[in-house]
Formats: structure tokens, C-alpha cells, sequence
């Protein structure tokens, strides 16, 4: 590319993307993105599976939130945007999604994520091959159309990480080092006038550790709709229990309120007249903003990331909830948890025994490949493209 058409990209006016698009097409989107969203689905998995999950093993913390996120009816939602954490699966934003629903309810305090197509159209990506498992809990796919839809609602606040897939795929030796960020978060917070919540996640970058990222077997692993591939000390571990693809050590979550941002008052020009290197230069600002207040929570609650006496002490004080945090329980829990809900027998599970792991497998047999070494993994990506050929 020459250095005019390189000049002519940079200065290119973005006023066509400040063109709201049609009220009928949004009505018509948020149905259809509402069509998997479950409420009903949503409360009693996070009441019976999520809540122990959370309290005993992540013990998650929100801190400097106050009571600010709760909304009047028909106000504007508030975009909530944070760091990813690298090489885990998003248990961050799952617990982060708990801690929210414990403060607020599935009330307008409470927030619908925008994630990656990735996450939502390969059901390897959700977790033990719960079908639809993020759809359900009012994940929204990141498109233009959707995001938009999202700002134009008013039930749910958004809760957006803009790192994307390069969030989560990157290794342990780029922990708590955000990413380069989309700019489609800024836009439209300047397009709605929608503020930004920002605050920082920390150890969950201990999830799975020592987990480092290499660009050319991600590339391969994307190709069977993998986003990326762990390589670490528990890798050749996934070779003999593949259930530990969604593998999660017992850090101690924190949620740190960084700043509310109003993007709209850092410009000195009209919003219409800004340029693709304007929006740039915004979203960088806003990304040193947000590195600053990671630095910062890192050094208050980042020294020691799992807590092992904490840990402890709920295990002994849940000790009847001993299921719950045996890792390799996961898998039944989650797949008896859907069934049940889908079986309109929703109930709580007190325990976990061989009886209700042989009638699961009866019903659901592909779970069992979590078990098998080596030859699960096929078993698993050939149900995941059936899937996703029968959606199609």
C-alpha cells in the first residue's frame, strides 16, 4: 500500500458509522438474539452449579463497584469492559457474570456479554458440550448488527472484552499485558453516548498457568474451531483426559472498578468529524488508562493468586458440597444440570454418585470421551461438527 492510500486510511471519516441503522431491523435482531436467551435457564444454573463452583473455588470478589451499575427503568446501559485471561477458558467472565447476578439479580444491574463468534458456533468451545451454553446465558455473538442492537436496549448492561481471542490466547508471559483493543467499543459508547465501566480481573490469569501461546498451532487449531491451544505443564495432560481442555485451578478471583469513562468529552472535535486514526488514538488512550489500573490492582491483590487457606476453609466449611470441587466431577454436574432444567425436573444435585453418573451416560453418552485418552478427542470434534452441521 502506498503512503497516500495509507494517509487516506487514517483520515478516513467514520460519519456513515454514526448513521443509526433502521428501528425495524433492531426489533427484528433482538429477537432473534433473544430466541436462545433463557432467564428461566440461566437463574437455576448459576443458583445450583455456578454459586458452589464460585464460592468454594474461585471465591470471587467485586471491589469499588458501590450500587452505581443499578439503572432507571429506560435509562442507557453502561458498557462494562475489562481485561481477558490468557490461555484458560472464560471462566473469568463466568464468574464474573455469577458475581453480578449475586448482587443484582437478572435485574437491569446485571449485563449480557458480546463475545467471540468463536465461543458461540463450535460446541467444543461450550463448556462439556452443553449446547448453546453461552447463547443460553445471554451471550451475544460480536457483530456490528448486534452490538448495536445491545446499545439500543435497555433490560441489561453490556459487558464487552475488547481484547477478543487474542485476550484469551495469550501466553503466561503476556499476564496482566492488554492487548491491542478493538475500537467497535469506543464507537459506539460515542455514537450512544454510553458510558464505559472499566475494571481490572486479577489472577485469573492463574486459572492455567505457565500456559504459553505459540501463533502457528493456533492457526492449525483454528481451523477445527479452536481459537487457541494451551502449551504448558498441563498440556500432554489433555492428551490423556480431555475434560481438562476446560481445566481451572482454584485462583482467587478478584474484580477491581477501574474509572467510568466518557469518551465523548475526551475529543476536540465533533464526533462526525472523527477519523479512523482519531478513534484509534482514543482507544489507545483508554487502553493506557485501563493498563494503569490493571498495574495497580495486580500489586494490591495479585501477591498471592490462590489463597490456599482460604481454600481451605470453604472446602471444610462446604465439605457436603464435596462434588462441586472435584475438577473431574465437572463434566456431569454440567451435563445433569442441563438435563435436569430440560427434563422440567429442575432440582438441586446434593450429590453425586455412580448411579446418576451411569443414568447420565445412558442418556448422554458422548460425555464419556471426556474420559477416554486419546481416542476421546475424535469422539469430541466429530460430535461438535454434527452439531454444527445440524444448525446449519
Amino acid at each position: 500500500m502506498s503512503g497516500e492510500n495509507k494517509k487516506n486510511e487514517g483520515s478516513y471519516s467514520l460519519r456513515r458509522f454514526f448513521t443509526s441503522t433502521d428501528s425495524s431491523v433492531i426489533e427484528e435482531n433482538f429477537r432473534k438474539i433473544n430466541s436462545d436467551f433463557s432467564p428461566a435457564y440461566t437463574k437455576y444454573i448459576l443458583d445450583e452449579l455456578i454459586k458452589p463452583i464460585n464460592d468454594i473455588w474461585f471465591r470471587s470478589e467485586m471491589v469499588g463497584f458501590g450500587d452505581f451499575l443499578i439503572r432507571e427503568e429506560g435509562e442507557k446501559p453502561y458498557m462494562l469492559v475489562t481485561n481477558h485471561s490468557g490461555m484458560a477458558f472464560p471462566w473469568d467472565a463466568i464468574t464474573f457474570s455469577y458475581k453480578l447476578y449475586e448482587k443484582y439479580g437478572l435485574t437491569q444491574g446485571a449485563a449480557r456479554a458480546i463475545i467471540a463468534p468463536a465461543l458461540t458456533e463450535n460446541l467444543f468451545m461450550n463448556p462439556f458440550l452443553i449446547s448453546s451454553l453461552w447463547k443460553k446465558f445471554g451471550g451475544v455473538p460480536a457483530t456490528y448488527l448486534n452490538f448495536e442492537t445491545m446499545m439500543r436496549q435497555r433490560d441489561y448492561n453490556i459487558l464487552i472484552y475488547p481484547e477478543g481471542i487474542e485476550g484469551i490466547g495469550k501466553g503466561f508471559n503476556h499476564r496482566y499485558q492488554l492487548q491491542n483493543m478493538r475500537t467497535s467499543f469506543v464507537r459506539m459508547s460515542l455514537k450512544y453516548k454510553c458510558e464505559i465501566i472499566t475494571f481490572s480481573t486479577i489472577n485469573a490469569e492463574y486459572i492455567n498457568p505457565f500456559a504459553y501461546s505459540w501463533p502457528w498451532l493456533n492457526r492449525k487449531a483454528r481451523k477445527l474451531g479452536i481459537p487457541f491451544v494451551p502449551v504448558g505443564p498441563m498440556t500432554l495432560l489433555l492428551f490423556v483426559q480431555p475434560w481438562m481442555f476446560y481445566i481451572a485451578l482454584p485462583a482467587k478471583i478478584y474484580f477491581v472498578f477501574g474509572r467510568r469513562i466518557r469518551p465523548w468529552e475526551m475529543l476536540d472535535k465533533p464526533v462526525e468529524d472523527l477519523t479512523n486514526s482519531d478513534l484509534r488514538n482514543l482507544t489507545s488512550t483508554i487502553r493506557q488508562q485501563m493498563q494503569e489500573d490493571l498495574d495497580d490492582a495486580r500489586r494490591k491483590y495479585g501477591k498471592n493468586p490462590y489463597r490456599w487457606g482460604s481454600l481451605f476453609r470453604e472446602a471444610i466449611r462446604n465439605r457436603k458440597k464435596l462434588h462441586y470441587f472435584m475438577l473431574m466431577n465437572w463434566p456431569f454436574l454440567f451435563s445433569e444440570y442441563d438435563r435436569l432444567y430440560h427434563s422440567g425436573n429442575p432440582k438441586t444435585i446434593h450429590q453425586l454418585n455412580v448411579f446418576t453418573v451411569i443414568k447420565l451416560l445412558i442418556k448422554k453418552p458422548v460425555i464419556l470421551a471426556f474420559f477416554l485418552p486419546v481416542i476421546g478427542w475424535p469422539i469430541i470434534f466429530l460430535r461438535s461438527w454434527w452439531e454444527a452441521k445440524k444448525k446449519s
